[in-house]
């Protein structure tokens, strides 16, 4: 591999929507707000690729990925359920050149999507499937205005399940639950709505508690994203730089495991960002 260059390997189309086309890739180059950076390993990944693509539509994809990623660490990391099902931003892409092109990178969910909401027991009786931590996170997400129940039934037939990745799509033994083996995946405006007052009043009364948990940096970048989605380029130019800056930190954070080279201590640049960042503006 080209350590200059990355390498990024197509492996297959992973589907479209009404927002989007998803390919899976192999990837060791990541760029996005705050630096590229390069990896040693490759790391299997989603590029949503929008179908109409708006200024900085990318990043504001990231954005809202990375705060509903965030808010999960909280929930789960204070008990409310038992899992992560949220898959992590890994960057983001925006061009407004001679043909715009705006799209994000993040995780790649393994698993089956379209799985039956409803099964039929040995006496012919149908019996709804539950999934294990569905109801508690979905509760946890409402309670700031994230409504994760959106569009996760197919609209030919809702019976069936979409944007939601099972591993094993199978209830466990006899009975009539999933196990928790799922990812929530597609978190554009049309797919998942975010209710930014209530989330905004969620961040405020919540907020030393958010810091106790995710530390303030994060907290701040939570805070600032929800802003630049909310204002954009009404925000001083100050917090868009400090946005920045905390994007940057966080992602390279999010790929560490993946970077396994030594940092030569006396660069400038640390060797895994490439001098060309995405900005915000």
């Amino acid at each position: 591999m080209d350590e200059d260059k990355g390498a990024i390997e197509f492996i297959c189309e992973g589907g479209s929507g009404s927002e989007a086309n998803v390919k899976v890739e192999l990837r060791t180059i990541f760029a996005g707000i705050g630096g590229t950076i390069f990896t040693n390993e490759g790391v299997a990944t989603a590029l949503r690729d929008e179908y109409t693509p708006t200024p900085k539509s990318g990043h504001k994809m990231f954005l809202r990925h990375t705060i509903i990623k965030k808010l999960e660490d909280y929930f789960y990391r204070k008990g409310a359920y038992m899992f992560a099902h949220i898959p992590r931003p890994l960057g983001s892409i925006s061009r407004v050149e001679d043909r715009s092109y705006e799209a994000y990178i993040y995780e790649w969910a393994f698993g089956s999507e379209s799985f039956p909401w409803e099964c039929t027991d040995k006496n012919g009786i149908r019996n709804l499937i539950k999934l294990h931590d569905w109801e508690k996170f979905v509760t946890s997400f409402n309670s700031a205005g994230i409504n994760m129940e959106l569009d996760c039934t197919d609209p030919n037939d809702g019976r069936i399940s979409q944007n939601i990745i099972h591993q094993y799509p199978k209830p466990i033994g006899e009975g009539l639950e999933m196990s928790l083996l799922w990812k929530r995946i597609d978190f554009g405006p049309m797919s998942l709505n975010i209710d930014f007052e209530k989330l905004l009043k969620f961040l405020n009364e919540n907020r030393n508690d958010l810091i106790d948990v995710l530390r303030s940096e994060r907290y701040e970048m939570v805070r600032l994203s929800l802003e630049y989605l909310t204002k954009g380029m009404n925000m001083k130019e100050i917090d868009i730089g400090r946005l920045d800056a905390l994007i940057g930190e966080y992602r390279r954070s999010s790929l560490r495991h993946y970077i396994v080279k030594n940092l030569d201590s006396s660069a400038s640049t640390p060797t895994y960002l490439k001098t060309r960042t995405e900005y915000l503006i």
